[in-house]
């Protein structure tokens, strides 16, 4: 489907022809506009639940720790699952980036220098990233001197040599802390500050490079996810929908339940309803005909599907994601005596990044890359202001790390440091594959 059709008026002689922008019709059903969060919250009973409290109004301005603390607080059980769900979402991105970065650096650009504790890096980073070739690496650090890690890495062996078995919590600390110790604490708080990268002896040469463990990220996205489950067991098929496009490749993609998605699931979300959460499981999930399906009640799957013929068309996406944020803005507006406020545009941008990410999964999802990439650049263009979202910034970076692309990477985690306690670990990857890339190079040439 065609970005745009133009009409050609005729002439002759020395006239121009003049190129008439058509707009394409909307992919969106008036319906399901009038469904969207965005619009039935334009009326200010439906906001009342929401507006003004400290918790919310943290979470506009991008505060996620002070609105985590808050929702305790205000005993908001749905939005703290909610809260404990995106951190664990996050956090699992993040494992993904420093595994990513790591088999970058210390796997395909390899140095006779580097440490010795690198073998244990990648074997984890390899069981993270499903690579089995990677993960044969555990088990060869021999006598490291970073303490504590010959036995993480003996530890992790054994469970490899035993690969029928789930990957268990007693492999997993924060610090000196055991995941299982952790995880007995209250949701509302955010561990992980005391974690720093640990540093090992470079090999034949002297000094020492920071390396960091994504089992540290990983466990801390476990944490998490279990907090986001005991602060409100009602929202337990909420936490596995929302999960699902953001789970490590090593973990299962089950097709979640069919639940109801409370609004404290989706004020201020990228999804414009419970069915649009639902699409972007089911699609990561790789049901394709069953994610299809849902075009009648979600708005993302119909943009999917009325721009999908051989394959999925991005302009088509491009533009159908404007048109759904211009028909919410304005039905909203009509909910509202026929008034736009000042937060009709910023709620509209919600869908507009939103559907450009469905769109990237479900391209991912049929295998085209390509096309799945040009939405994801897109989508992180409409990531800014009130509708920038941190689990997407993670999302990016970490696909950018397994491109090689550390600039931008290094930008996004640099944006996320404060929010996400113990992302150190994936940083310091990152900075060694940027200097690596650096110093091989050739002079003049950009890295990306």
């Amino acid at each position: 489907m065609p970005f745009f059709v133009l009409a050609l008026a005729a002439c002759t002689g020395d006239e121009v022809e003049t190129p008439v922008a058509v707009a394409a019709p909307a992919a969106v059903s008036n319906e399901l506009v009038a469904g969207t969060w965005q619009v039935r919250m334009a009326v200010a009973s439906a906001r009342a639940p929401f507006e003004g409290r400290p918790s919310w109004v943290s979470y506009f301005d991008g505060d996620r720790g002070a609105a985590l603390a808050a929702f305790v607080g205000e005993g908001d059980a749905p939005a703290l699952a909610r809260a404990h769900a995106e951190y664990s979402a996050m956090y699992r991105q993040a494992a993904l980036l420093a595994s990513n970065a790591t088999l970058q650096v210390y796997s395909a650009d390899l140095q006779p220098s580097d440490p010795a504790e690198t073998e244990y890096l990648r074997g984890v980073s390899g069981v993270l990233t499903a690579k089995p070739e990677e993960a044969a690496r555990l088990g060869r650090s021999g006598a490291s001197k970073v303490p504590g890690l010959a036995a993480r890495d003996a530890a992790w062996k054994v469970w490899l040599d035993a690969p029928a078995s789930p990957l268990p919590d007693s492999l997993l600390q924060v610090g000196a802390t055991p995941v299982e110790e952790l995880a007995k604490g209250a949701p509302g708080t955010l561990p992980g500050g005391e974690v720093q990268p640990e540093a090992a002896p470079l090999v034949g040469e002297p000094g020492e490079v920071k390396i960091g463990d994504p089992s540290v990220l990983y466990a801390l996205a476990r944490v998490h996810e279990r907090w986001a489950r005991a602060a409100d067991p009602a929202s337990e098929a909420a936490v596995d929908t929302f999960l699902a496009p953001f789970r490590l490749p090593m973990e299962p993609r089950s097709l979640p339940p069919a639940a109801t998605i409370p609004d404290a699931w989706l004020f201020m979300s990228a999804y414009t309803s419970a069915a649009d959460m639902q699409f972007t499981a089911i699609a990561a999930a790789g049901d394709l005909a069953g994610a299809e399906a849902l075009a009648g009640s979600s708005a993302f799957a119909a943009i999917a599907k009325a721009c999908t013929t051989d394959k999925v068309d991005a302009d088509c996406v491009i533009e159908q994601a404007g048109i759904l944020g211009s028909a919410i803005e304005d039905a909203m507006a009509v909910a509202n005596a026929g008034q736009a406020d000042a937060f009709h545009r910023p709620f509209s941008n919600f869908a507009r990044a939103g559907a450009l990410r469905a769109a990237d999964l479900w391209a991912r999802a049929r295998g085209e890359d390509e096309v799945s990439g040009i939405l994801r650049i897109n989508a992180q263009d409409r990531n800014i202001d009130r509708a920038r979202d941190p689990v997407f910034t993670m999302f990016l970076a970490a696909w950018d790390a397994g491109n090689r692309n550390t600039p931008r990477a290094t930008e996004l985690v640099h944006q996320s440091l404060s929010l996400l306690p113990g992302l150190v670990e994936a940083r310091a990857p990152l900075d060694a594959l940027h200097i690596r890339l650096a110093r091989n190079s050739a002079p003049g040439v950009p890295m990306h």
